[in-house]
């Protein structure tokens, strides 16, 4: 019985460590198969130049004047600008959440969550960009949209216009 009990903890040891080791060679970022191709693992790198926003308003403004392009660039199904898009719109939220101190108190922690799940479709419209992938872009944008009201109304009046 004790040798059986010491044969399974051996042979589960061994498949474990086999099992680790094969993940971590498939997934090996230079493997030749492409799956950290114009990526880097970790830290994701800027493709454009990185727009700033000083405020609020300018930041908001941004998104609010890209959402329409990138509705005509789903619409026509030339979803390639909309890669660029997309990451600006990333860092327009990121000034959002960086600079959205007028926002009361008891609002911050919603605004915090949303704002992370604009972040997100945002990003996931900088990849439908970059694959080239109009159904993707869609539903980002599709996202994003219903976010936006949200965001909207956890800021004072006149905060963002």
């Amino acid at each position: 019985m004790k040798s059986r009990v010491l044969a399974t903890l051996i042979a589960t040891a061994a498949l474990a460590m086999s099992v680790t080791a094969f993940a971590e060679d498939k997934h090996a970022a230079g493997d030749g198969h492409g799956h950290a191709e114009g990526h880097e693992h970790g830290a994701e790198k800027a493709h454009f130049e990185k727009k700033t926003f000083g405020t609020v308003k300018e930041a908001w403004g941004f998104i609010t004047a890209q959402v329409p392009e990138v509705e005509k660039h789903v619409a026509a199904k030339a979803v390639e600008p909309v890669h660029e898009i997309g990451e600006h719109l990333g860092s327009a939220v990121h000034a959002l959440e960086e600079k959205s101190d007028m926002v009361a108190a008891d609002q911050k922690t919603k605004l915090a969550a949303v704002l992370k799940q604009l972040e997100k479709a945002a990003d996931e419209l900088h990849h439908a960009g970059e694959e080239k992938s109009a159904d993707a872009a869609g539903l980002a944008l599709k996202k994003m949209k219903g976010l936006l009201a949200a965001v909207e109304g956890l800021y004072p009046a006149g905060a963002l216009k």
